[in-house]
């Protein structure tokens, strides 16, 4: 960890002032891609690259090897043709770049093209965090996928995720499902689907990417998928609802033209198979909106009996923004189970600075083993003060259709010690009865001395 770590920091030194750090990303990842490639392929590439990286060729000759290895899609230019030749790089920089993604030792670390992946992964998550506001736009925070992935535990079959950033969500999936999985996503930005398209082949992935607008541009329109598991975007507005066409096949609640969060939930809900399960996250905001059709979606999701599980997360997950969030789970095939599991995780998570949180492997653990046992009808504990509660469905219809954990979690008991707190307060009178008796000989002297 420490070699590569050590490298980001110098690429982003590099390559500060000359390009916005928003667009490190576009630049460094690529050449660990060519890297890969070149390693897997066991192609002389990289070699060639290097021995000639200092030349004034350098730029011209990365964009033709990019080329020859990143896929084209529909009805778009390749958005990193002549990336670099059209960038104000200088030579110096670019050899500079290139002597640092080479000097990655990946010697000794078992599959070297396995090494490369990780250090990719490594470099996007790194490079998000250097955004600001903007990294969030395209990289969900690792233990945030960790816990969807967990909870859904996709073992086989096909994952789909429709806001598919970098391809996160897909490279965590794989970690725990078996052989054969395929992945299928769809990303608006064209440059973000080339980096979740090189992260996939990184990872060895059966991996298949379209680029468009999601809601307005469905490219999967008849896909059916085992899983969905997502992180849309929060909040969007004018999103471009009147484009929709009447008879769309997604919706069935109303459309909210200001905002997009019940709109995404219909999409996900369309593209999944009779037994297909969900997860995603969501803005808190839309757990209790009263928004008419944000409010008629929510209630026909309920009646539809597809809600499995909401989890209330800490604050501060996400880069760049400071709104409240939680993971919807949702099962097609719940069968006679009428009742939804709350958790409200809010008090989890382990500060990593003033700004962020993550969620330690023991939360991840600890949330993913109740929500385990609930689906396996474990006979345990689950109303827990201000931490878990199972509710019927037909309550959280009558309560507004409300689906936020804290509403039937309630606020946890404390348990208070009756001993020491009478101590305590005895403890306080003797402090007082001492102050008083103070006070008392100080204002006798003090009359005494005006009356002499």
């Amino acid at each position: 960890m420490e070699n590569y770590e050590n490298n980001l920091f110098k690429t982003a030194n590099k390559l500060r002032g000359k390009i916005p750090p928003s667009d490190y990303k576009f630049y460094v990842l690529p050449l660990v891609f060519i890297r890969y490639m070149s390693e897997k392929n066991k192609s002389n590439v990289w070699e060639k690259i290097v021995d000639e990286s200092g030349q004034e060729g350098i730029a011209t000759l990365l964009d033709q090897e990019l080329k020859k290895i990143l896929p084209g899609f529909d009805q778009v230019k390749n958005p990193y043709e002549n990336i670099y030749s059209e960038s104000n790089l200088p030579v110096r920089t670019i050899k500079e770049l290139v002597d640092l993604i080479h000097e990655i030792d990946i010697n000794g670390q078992g599959k070297k093209v396995d090494y490369l992946g990780r250090i990719y992964e490594y470099f996007i998550s790194n490079f998000a965090a250097t955004e600001g506001n903007r990294g969030g736009e395209f990289f969900t925070p690792a233990s945030v996928v960790e816990l969807l992935v967990q909870m859904l535990n996709p073992q086989e079959g096909i994952v789909y995720d429709p806001a598919c950033g970098t391809g996160g969500i897909f490279i965590q999936s794989n970690k725990y499902g078996k052989k054969g999985m395929k992945f299928i996503g769809q990303e608006q930005n064209c440059k973000t689907i080339m980096l979740a398209y090189m992260n996939g082949v990184l990872h060895g992935l059966d991996l298949q990417m379209k680029n468009g607008d999601t809601l307005l541009d469905d490219r999967f329109h008849e896909l059916k998928a085992d899983y969905v598991i997502s992180n849309p975007p929060f909040n969007m507005k004018d999103w471009g609802a009147e484009q929709l066409p009447e008879d769309d096949p997604r919706v069935f609640g109303k459309i909210n033209k200001n905002n997009a969060n019940y709109m995404w939930m219909q999409h996900f809900i369309y593209h999944l198979k009779e037994d297909g399960k969900a997860g995603f996250v969501i803005s808190n905001g839309a757990l209790t909106s009263s928004n008419e059709a944000d409010f008629d979606t929510r209630k026909k999701m309920l009646e539809q009996n597809i809600v499995d599980c909401v989890v209330q997360l800490p604050d501060k997950m996400f880069l760049g923004t400071a709104i409240p969030s939680a993971l919807i789970f949702l099962d097609k095939a719940r069968g006679e189970r009428d009742k939804i599991l709350f958790i409200d995780a809010g008090d989890f998570g382990k500060n990593i600075s003033r700004t962020q949180k993550i969620l330690p492997e023991r939360d991840i653990t600890r949330i993913c083993k109740l929500y385990h046992s609930y689906k396996q009808g474990k006979k345990i504990k689950y109303n827990k003060k201000g931490y878990s509660w199972v509710t019927a469905v037909s309550d959280v219809i009558g309560n507004g259709c409300k689906l936020m954990p804290g509403i039937y979690t309630g606020v946890k008991e404390e348990k208070t010690d009756r001993e020491a707190n009478e101590k305590a307060i005895s403890d306080l009178k003797d402090q007082l009865r001492k102050q008083i008796e103070i006070s008392l000989q100080m204002s006798g002297a003090v009359f005494k001395e005006l009356i002499e």
